[in-house]
């Protein structure tokens, strides 16, 4: 379940947020479906041609790890596309597999670590996916924890940092979207939606991105021989390939441990194989601490900074490089190998010498370019350009929704010129709040609260929002809302039904101007306009009538002004246990940003009497475009915990307990609009504060 405090409308001319007035985006597929069972391999692929003198190579194909209960299909293939790729497959609804394999990146992250649903990094660099088919042990990840790409491509939704579901969260995700029944169907027979099936059809997917159009493949097809120079290289591109492969130039070759043409992971049975991995330790560490490597899955001391080596095709577009991402560039990677391969107690024995030190390889300045510019004719661009890889969805608008045949009821008499100029801000300041969440006539009101500094009175448009909903897409809105508006105890202003008063004409135009969506006259939505002093307020909404749905609260600011402004907002809710959201939006207003402090509190509500506070909140922050702005979970253990203290005491918001696991930051925020996605760190339920608060303006 989600429970959303959405933005409306953000500008006069109606720009508006999901889910009132949204777009969505949907899978389009062709009618025929791309062909990814039938990949034809080039010769060198099924052929091994490397020469005798480079111990324990094969051909690729010997190494096809595609498993005899799940080969590949073309309809397999294309759910497992539209899987890769749904972004709603995650706990907030903001990442896809493919947030962290992009296409045009070889399938892997430009990024050291990548970003999970909540904005935590991972704990290793995302390694490219390019011919994932072809390993013969058949494990995935750095450290191989994953016996079977099919275990391997569910992990990531399950795990707390990448995708943050379980596997009963994600049948329910994947059975709760309209396009994925014809999927199934064509893919197993039945529109059943189970987690083995989800993960066989992503493992099709993923074992069908291989690559063979690359320059080195156009080149390998005019010669007989891979150490024959290619004739379309250059001469730096084919010396870079002799070095890389030929045996006879030095006892240690690049091929040793990037084997077959595929140039992939070596097989088990090699002198990389401690018997229990063919990983290898290439020696970045003389000491590992902090991340063993495949010792952390097999126990085996022998395996410690081990890790599994992706295939090199596509590499020059994976960087930065290792299980880490320590290294930016190929050179970089090239300079590790001349000069810094480390005595590692555990590096593979084709590195150490017969002394027992670090084997480190002899490539001078010309050597090591020559190696970086073969590396270079690797990368594929069909592969990382062609459609069937590429993402299917696409953002489509829901048709206007059609108008009520019923005849409408006389409009309110109004101003026949109002202005309708929209108000403008020049000062950083919050102009605009929004809480949408279930109401329960008497035991489940809606509270948004807000606080008006400065000398002057502020007049603010407050509205409750629930038969207004229903063109927006919101099925069980409020029938019949009652609005009112508290200082402390004392009620201030009340309205039910908004067309009602003599003011319905002002309303409207405030509503206009603002940039809100317009209220249908006569509709049993409540909203009015209040001239409110410097102070502390909440405005409630509540169900007439024994009533209950889905309401809206708004609170904007119609009076720009340089002596007073609204400087904090404020909603609760109580999240259920699991992955129920909580989502406040705001605007920041004006022409330069505005530093604000942005908290979720669960524990710290227990002092004030709170008795089911949520345990442990956390959130992210979203600007228009959707893209991560910052995130939190324990305020105290983030970087910038001293000067969230030293904010919050500054605005006057009740001190958070270090130590506590509620969420706050602060952070300087640039005019526009902004949503917050607040929810469980620990899939508890409980109650929980969100607060915004602008910083004091020097």
């Amino acid at each position: 379940m989600m429970r959303f405090s959405t933005l409306i409308s953000l500008t006069a001319a109606g720009l508006a947020f999901a889910p009132l007035v949204h777009s969505e985006t949907v899978p389009v597929l062709p009618a025929t479906p791309h062909n990814y069972a039938d990949v034809e391999l080039p010769e060198h692929y099924l052929v091994n041609a490397i020469p005798s003198n480079s111990p324990f190579q094969s051909a690729a194909i010997a190494n096809d790890n595609t498993p005899a209960d799940n080969p590949t299909t073309d309809d397999g293939a294309t759910l497992g596309r539209v899987l890769f790729y749904d972004r709603t497959l995650s706990a907030n609804g903001t990442v896809a597999c493919a947030s962290c394999h992009e296409q045009a990146n070889g399938f892997s992250d430009d990024r050291q670590l990548s970003l999970g649903f909540a904005g935590g990094e991972t704990r290793r660099h995302s390694m490219s996916l390019t011919n994932a088919r072809f390993y013969e042990p058949g494990h995935f990840f750095w450290d191989e924890r994953a016996d079977t790409l099919e275990d391997q491509v569910l992990m990531p939704f399950q795990d707390a940092t990448e995708m943050g579901l379980t596997l009963d969260q994600l049948v329910s995700l994947v059975a709760g979207q309209p396009y994925y029944a014809e999927l199934f169907t064509h893919a197993f027979g039945d529109a059943v939606v189970t987690s083995d099936r989800i993960a066989r059809a992503l493992a099709q997917f993923v074992r069908s991105m291989v690559s063979v159009d690359s320059r080195y493949d156009q080149g390998r097809a005019l010669v007989d021989d891979p150490l024959d120079p290619f004739p379309n290289f250059t001469n730096e591109e084919n010396l870079g390939k002799r070095i890389f492969m030929d045996r006879t130039l030095r006892p240690v070759t690049c091929i040793d441990c990037h084997v077959t043409e595929a140039f992939i992971s070596p097989p088990r049975g090699t002198p990389h194989d401690t018997g229990t991995t063919a990983t290898t330790n290439n020696g970045l560490d003389r000491v590992s601490t902090t991340d063993l490597g495949v010792a952390e899955t097999t126990g085996n001391v022998d395996d410690t900074g081990h890790f599994k080596v992706p295939s090199l095709r596509n590499v020059a577009v994976t960087a930065p490089f290792m299980h880490d991402g320590r290294f930016a560039t190929l050179r970089e990677v090239m300079d590790f190998y001349a000069r810094d391969i480390e005595a590692h107690a555990q590096l593979s024995d084709i590195l150490v010498t017969p002394g027992g030190n670090a084997a480190r390889i002899p490539l001078n300045n010309n050597d090591r370019n020559a190696l970086v510019a073969f590396l270079n004719t690797l990368t594929d661009e069909t592969l990382l350009t062609d459609d069937k890889f590429s993402d299917p969805f696409v953002e489509v608008t829901p048709p206007e929704p059609e108008p009520d045949p019923t005849p409408e009821p006389a409009e309110p008499e109004v101003d026949p010129e109002p202005d309708l100029t929209p108000i403008a801000f020049t000062r950083p300041q919050l102009i605009n709040t929004a809480a949408r969440a279930r109401v329960v006539a008497g035991t489940e009101v809606l509270i948004a609260g807000f606080v008006v500094t400065g000398d002057t009175p502020k007049t603010l448009l407050v509205r409750g929002i629930g038969p207004g909903l229903v063109p927006h897409g919101v099925t069980d809105a409020l029938a019949n809302p009652v609005l009112r508006v508290f200082a402390g105890s004392e009620l201030v202003a009340t309205n039910d039904n908004w067309s009602a008063p003599d003011d319905a004409a002002d309303v409207a135009t405030a509503a206009a101007r603002v940039g809100a969506f317009a209220l249908a006259p006569g509709s049993l939505d409540s909203a009015l306009l209040v001239t409110l002093p410097a102070g502390t307020y909440t405005a409630h909404l509540d169900a007439a009538n024994g009533g209950a749905g889905t309401g809206l609260v708004e609170i904007y600011d119609t009076t720009p002004s340089t002596t007073a402004e609204v400087v904090n907002l404020s909603t609760h809710a109580r999240l259920a246990p699991g992955d129920d959201l909580l989502i406040p939006s705001f605007v920041v207003g004006g022409e330069t940003p505005r530093r604000c402090l942005i908290r979720a509190i669960g524990p710290g509500l227990t002092a004030l009497d709170v008795p089911d506070a949520l345990a442990d909140p956390r959130f992210t922050v979203f600007d228009a475009e959707g893209r991560l702005v910052t995130a939190n979970n324990n305020w105290s253990a983030a970087g910038n915990a001293l000067q969230t203290a030293a904010l919050t005491d500054r605005v006057g918001a009740f001190a958070l307990t270090p130590g506590s696991r509620d969420a706050a930051t602060t952070i300087a925020l640039a005019p526009g609009p902004y949503t917050i996605h607040v929810q469980s760190a620990d899939g508890g339920g409980g109650t929980v504060l969100v607060e915004i608060y602008t910083a004091p303006v020097e």
